[in-house]
């Protein structure tokens, strides 16, 4: 997928407004609930026009078109959360992050997770956590998929449910085809809410 078009395609993962208005029939949701969860679908989800002015022009080509037009420092799909601006690091460039963990396009244009406090003095130590994706283009495209799969068709928890573990393990490995191939799965699995898997994807 484009970055362009990730961008552009971010408004379509809000949910219509009668989905959170219909809860308060029957539920302990209030006016405010409602007016929250869509001023917080807003923020994340809409096009917010970028003003400031970053310097792209370091940055890899994919990264600048993901930054050029738009803001996405409120953005925030599968517990990953888009950076202001693509930051250097040793590692490549960080865009985004998850909890202690960077988010990284490596000089071999690989999306890799590294440790955001690395390991030091340890021999054989390494901060590297896996690799998410073949590119950026892939990457989003798997985090749009799984986005958009887990807000508006396979909300809930999956370990509770086994017709929705089902679901959420179909639509991870589909994410994980996207991203470049099965090895990706226990990343894919794990932000979708499934438990590491024991044995290769079949």
């Amino acid at each position: 997928m484009d970055p362009k078009l990730f961008t552009e395609y971010l408004p379509w993962l809000k949910k219509p407004h009668f989905f959170y208005s219909s809860k308060l029939r029957g539920s302990n949701w209030i006016e405010e609930n409602v007016d929250s969860a869509i001023s917080r679908d807003n923020k994340e989800y809409g096009l917010h026009m970028n003003n400031r002015d970053i310097d792209l022009s370091q940055c890899p080509a994919s990264l600048q078109r993901l930054y050029a037009e738009y803001d996405l420092r409120h953005v925030i799909m599968l517990w990953t959360t888009f950076w202001p601006e693509p930051k250097k690091l040793d590692q490549g460039w960080g865009f985004a992050d998850m909890s202690e963990v960077n988010i990284v396009v490596s000089a071999s244009d690989q999306i890799e997770a590294y440790a955001a406090h690395p390991i030091r003095g340890m021999p054989g130590a390494t901060d590297c956590l896996g690799v998410l994706a073949k590119n950026l283009e892939l990457y989003l495209e798997a985090l749009f998929c799984g986005a958009m799969n887990a807000h508006h068709f396979i909300s809930g928890f999956p370990d509770e449910d086994p017709v929705l573990f089902e679901k959420t393990t179909l639509v991870a490995k589909h994410c994980a085809l996207i991203a470049g191939g099965d090895e990706y799965y226990p990343f894919w699995a794990g932000v979708l809410g499934l438990p590491p898997p024991d044995n290769q994807v079949d």
